[in-house]
């Protein structure tokens, strides 16, 4: 989600004025086990490379964790160092399962980089982009991959008679049902042999709703896998109204795996109950059991109208409800005002959807600074784009709602609570990150083939009544926070000692976490976490799991904590 972007010149700090918080308690007791980390050498790596570099982790019902990760030889060992391309791929590992191996689902190594069919031109994946997500009832996961081309086929005839032969498919949605890698959603739609009968028909990849053949350009963000079912969101372009977005489905296995696409909810569709309105922007869609929730919008930078809906797959209409309705549903009747906006990524769980909300039209400026490190070709777009305050410094400053909140939607009764509000204990539930695809970043599938530029997310993940989110507090750090039925918890926060996640970070302070929507599931909590002693000279990282209690058993692992006098943060008060 973007905001206007303001001249730094008028830059100058903001205090929320928020109220209502009733502040957090300390830390609980949980016992994190580790899934990887800096430690732990890759599978199937040819030269004992280790992990360095991981995204936000999925977890199901049963325990088991899928993630992507980077991996490297780690300097001074081996030939080479930490120098070379570094192992890239989708990971899992079942920690219901003792000492349980990682595995590998789709990595830019061989054997696992053949992109599954449709593969006659030998494509291989180079990068799978944003994070993996897994199917809560079972082991399937889905994931983003783009690759080289994977499909030659004929677009014409040359004048002696020989065929025009072009390549392409080099981006996809994939996932694993039954543990055979397939393809979910392909860019090679537009392949059919309808003028050149040499060709295959593919044309179960092409864009519902739109002229036969239409094929999809991009698959923005991370996919998501109900059973053999995976639902994503789809650009593609129009030649009239040029482009377009929407959100859409395929049953992988169906028909022999042949069963189309099929559209939920699209640009220029009517969004019920807005006097006419339509989508103009959709975010990637979550889904559980049978039912797929997404937040659509008339204008992804000014909303009017809008939300969050949940849709049934087995709806052969695929009616949306609104759970969530901008202008139109309450955020609280203590604070007697409606929705102004809601953030882009829900957590779903089949019953309850966690979500980020602002009121009232108050905002504040944060800045934001281009990334020292990571892709070059982004790094030198950030820098070219800054053109406020001064020019090319890579410092940036953005209005951001002043009210903002954590929520909870049920999707049969439409309840709304609130979890969470920006006030004296919370300062912010966004976080930016600059992404894109550079004109001259060479198509090398490390971004979302969307032009390059800020984007803000706020992080929160669901099982059931019990929430866990991401926040920035009002004392200066980072941390997740959950509500597990007997009110706000701290759970981590940057400035904690690392050991408090892993024994291997003896020394160093937490520095980072993540979580994303489908870290919390059946109490267990999956997240990422970065750690470095005071002058950096010490790092680690990892991806790791931990068994949140029922209510009853946190309360009593509190009493344990503090008699065992172990310090940890508490809130502030004000």
């Amino acid at each position: 989600m973007r905001y206007p972007m303001i001249s730094k010149s008028a830059l100058a700090v903001a205090v929320a004025t928020a109220c209502c918080a009733t502040g957090v308690s300390a830390a609980p007791v949980l016992q994190w086990s580790t899934v990887v980390n800096n430690n732990s050498t890759a599978p199937d790596g040819s030269g004992g490379e280790k992990f360095f570099s991981y995204n936000q982790p999925s977890v199901n019902d049963a325990g088991v964790v899928a993630f992507r990760a980077r991996a490297r030889v780690p300097a001074g060992e081996g030939s080479g160092g930490s120098g070379g391309e570094p192992l890239r791929g989708i990971f899992t590992r079942d920690m219901s399962v003792p000492n349980a191996a990682v595995t590998t689902i789709a990595s830019n190594k061989s054997p696992y980089d053949v992109v599954p069919g449709p593969n006659n031109n030998g494509g291989t994946f180079n990068e799978n982009p944003a994070f993996p997500r897994m199917d809560a009832a079972s082991n399937t996961v889905a994931f983003r991959g783009q690759s080289t081309p994977v499909f030659e086929y004929q677009t014409g005839v040359n004048p002696d008679g020989t065929p025009i032969m072009t390549k392409g498919g080099t981006s996809g949605v994939y996932t694993n049902p039954n543990g055979t890698l397939v393809t979910g959603a392909s860019l090679l739609g537009n392949v059919n042999g309808s003028a050149f009968p040499a060709n295959p028909d593919l044309s179960h990849f092409q864009v519902p709703g739109a002229a036969p053949g239409t094929k999809f350009d991009q698959f923005p963000g991370a996919p998501t896998v109900t059973g053999n079912t995976v639902a994503f969101k789809g650009n593609w372009s129009d030649p009239t109204n040029g482009g377009q977005t929407g959100i859409y489905f395929r049953d992988v296995v169906a028909n022999g795996g042949l069963s189309p696409v099929v559209k939920i909810a699209a640009s220029g569709d009517a969004i019920e109950g807005s006097g006419g309105k339509t989508f103009g922007s959709t975010a990637p869609p979550s889904a559980s059991g049978r039912n797929v929730a997404f937040t659509g919008l008339d204008n992804e930078n000014a909303p009017t109208a809008g939300g969050i809906f949940v849709s049934s797959l087995d709806d052969p209409l695929h009616k949306l409800k609104a759970l969530v309705s901008i202008g139109i549903s309450s955020v609280g009747d203590a604070l007697n005002s409606t929705f102004k906006t809601v953030g882009e990524a829900l957590s779903f769980d089949g019953s309850k959807i966690g979500f980020w909300g602002s009121w009232g039209d108050a905002t504040r400026e944060v800045t934001v600074k281009c990334a020292s490190d990571g892709n070059a070709a982004i790094k030198a777009a950030c820098l070219a784009q800054d053109q406020s305050g001064i020019v090319g410094d890579g410092i940036y400053s953005f209005l951001v709602p002043e009210h903002q909140g954590i929520f909870m939607v049920d999707i049969l009764t439409g309840g709304i609570s609130m979890k969470a509000q920006t006030g004296p204990q919370f300062d912010d539930f966004l976080f930016w990150t600059f992404s894109g695809a550079p004109s001259d970043s060479g198509g090398d599938g490390t971004d979302d083939r969307e032009p390059p530029r800020w984007r803000s997310s706020a992080f929160v993940a669901v099982d059931d009544a019990r929430i866990v989110f991401k926040a920035q507090n009002r004392n200066g750090s980072t941390g997740l926070y959950g509500d597990f039925g007997e009110g706000l918890e701290t759970l981590l926060e940057t400035g904690m000692d690392g050991t408090l996640v892993d024994a291997d970070a003896a020394g160093m302070k937490i520095t980072s976490i993540g979580i994303e929507r489908d870290g919390f599931r059946n109490g267990h909590l999956a997240i990422n976490v970065g750690m470095a002693n005071d002058d950096a000279t010490l790092s680690m990282a990892g991806i790791y799991l931990a068994q949140v209690p029922e209510p009853s058993s946190i309360a009593l692992l509190g009493l344990a904590f503090a008699a065992l006098g172990v310090s940890s943060r508490r809130r502030r008060t004000t």
